[in-house]
């Protein structure tokens, strides 16, 4: 039986980034983040982008707040924090792809500004990681695709 991956459920209900006035929190990145933290950066090396995300003054942090179906967020806050939430039991079901796949989408919108983009090629799949979940475009994050959409997410192609 073929396995729907994880992602596919939670993409169906990312919100992207917010704008926050409210008072900033501590910047902490959750151990469990972390190497996905790492991974981001060494990407980013690869094509040529010099990445510091701790200089940058970006967490990350498992968070129960989210609105109900929203497994991640990125908040920005107007002191120029910005706080990665992401749902426990989402990243539990997870496997590391998927986990890859959805830090990196946050962080497309926290460091990279990037917005959801649900662009497609003709056989419908999504032809960005920034690709909102609702529906417009199917996911097709693999390890056979994985290049060419760090490619576009870091503005390579």
């Amino acid at each position: 039986m073929k396995r729907i991956p994880a992602i596919i459920v939670f993409l169906s209900v990312l919100a992207g980034c917010q704008k926050a006035e409210e008072a900033t929190p501590a910047i902490t990145v959750d151990a469990a983040f972390q190497p996905y933290f790492e991974r981001f950066e060494a990407e980013g090396a690869l094509r040529g982008l010099h990445i510091q995300l701790a200089a940058e003054q970006i967490g990350a942090v498992f968070s129960d707040e989210l609105a109900a179906g929203q497994v991640g967020l990125c908040t920005q806050y107007t002191s120029g924090i910005s706080i990665i939430e992401i749902r426990a039991t989402t990243w539990s079901a997870a496997d590391d792809l998927e986990r890859e796949h959805l830090i990196f989408h946050e962080l497309g919108h926290c460091y990279l500004g990037r917005s959801h983009d649900d662009t497609k090629d003709a056989a419908g799949f999504c032809l960005s990681i920034m690709q909102s979940g609702d529906g417009s475009c199917r996911y097709n994050y693999r390890n056979a695709t994985r290049a060419a959409y760090l490619d576009e997410l870091f503005g390579q192609n």
